[in-house]
Formats: C-alpha cells, structure tokens, sequence
C-alpha cells in the first residue's frame, strides 16, 4: 500500500521543511513570482501554517536568505602552517569558489531581490555576511593587526569577487579555472600592494 502523502512532523521538521521549499522557489523565480500559497502546496501545508512559522512573504524571504548568509559566512577551515601569502590566497579562493558553486544561485537572489526593493533590513544582513566573509578572510591570511583601511579594501574585493563569480556561473564568460586566478592574483596584489599604498595616502 502507498504510503500517505501527509505525514505528520514535529514543529521544527515541519519549518525545515517549508524553508526548504521556500529556498528553492526564491532561487527558481524572481521574489514578484513566489507566493506563499505556492510555498504552502509545493510543502503539503496550509498556507497559513506558513505564515503561523514566518509570518508574510517578507519575512519569509529575508529567513531564507539569513539561513544561506549562515552557511556562505562558515569559518574557512584552517589552513597549513608555513604555506606562503601566495598559497594562502589561492586556497582561500578555492574555498570561495567550492562555496559559490554550492550556493551562488540562492545568493544572486538575495543580492538581486527583484521586487524587493532596497528593504533595510535585507541589506543589513547582506552586508553582515560581507563582514563576516571579510574577517574570515583575514584570519585564513593570517594578516598581523588588520585595519580598518584593509578592511575597506577587502569589502571592496567581495564586489569584484561577486562579480566574477556571476561572470562565471551565470554568463559563462568565465570558466573556474579564469576566475580563480582573476581572484586569487587581485586578493594577492590587494593585501601586499595595494591596501598599503592606501594606507600611505
């Protein structure tokens, strides 16, 4: 006998599920042509079991997108004592790169939000991620009291990063192996060259 197409979950399966759902959907179309509705039958839900857990599509969005800015702004893993500034930029590009790969889809829907609007809130968590991912990075580079004016100039290498990171996965004008070494030269040139003649000016 087939088994029933309801299954009755406890209260946190039941979120993870429709979150799931909701990820998806936000990934698959622009923000104007996700529903809640449609999340609620794409789940097996009522919709407003949907709005019991996230409240409106607002809310729910903005969750999805903390959820992936939790898991794009994970610590880079420890990298080999002794490696070279050179190599440990090339793996910290690698890292990058593996994450985009993973989760760059999800990611342009938030940093794009079709529909949105520039809602304040979604840019704060946007924004958080890009510090996050900064001081990460820092740390991977073992860099000896960062500043502010580094930080700065590593926020503005998250654009480029971003970018090449479309060119690659979405344009196609790009393939892996390009953007990683546009990534991992400009991170290089950046951190020895660049950010301390900034800081000299």
């Amino acid at each position: 006998m087939a088994s029933p197409r309801y299954r009755r979950l406890g209260r946190d399966e039941r979120r993870e599920q429709i979150l799931a759902v909701a990820r998806r959907m936000f990934t698959e179309l622009p923000y104007t042509e996700v529903s809640t509705t449609a999340i609620a039958r794409e789940a097996g839900v009522q919709r407003g079991l949907v709005h019991y857990y996230f409240g409106a599509k607002r809310e729910l969005f903005l969750q999805v997108v903390r959820h992936l800015t939790a898991t794009l702004a994970t610590q880079l893993p420890p990298l080999p004592e002794g490696l070279l500034l050179e190599e440990m930029a090339d793996l910290c590009v690698a890292h990058f790169l593996d994450a985009a790969d993973a989760n760059a889809t999800t990611w342009f829907a938030a940093v794009d939000a079709e529909g949105f609007g520039q809602d304040p809130e979604l840019m704060r968590i946007v924004n958080r991620t890009r510090d996050l991912t900064v001081e990460h990075l820092l740390k991977a580079l073992r860099v000896p009291g960062p500043t502010d004016t580094l930080r700065a100039v590593l926020r503005a290498y998250s654009g480029l990063a971003e970018v090449a990171t479309r060119e690659w996965l979405q344009h196609k004008a790009l393939n892996r192996a390009q953007a990683h070494t546009l990534l991992a030269s400009s991170l290089l040139t950046l951190v020895r060259d660049i950010a301390p003649a900034v800081e000299r000016s």
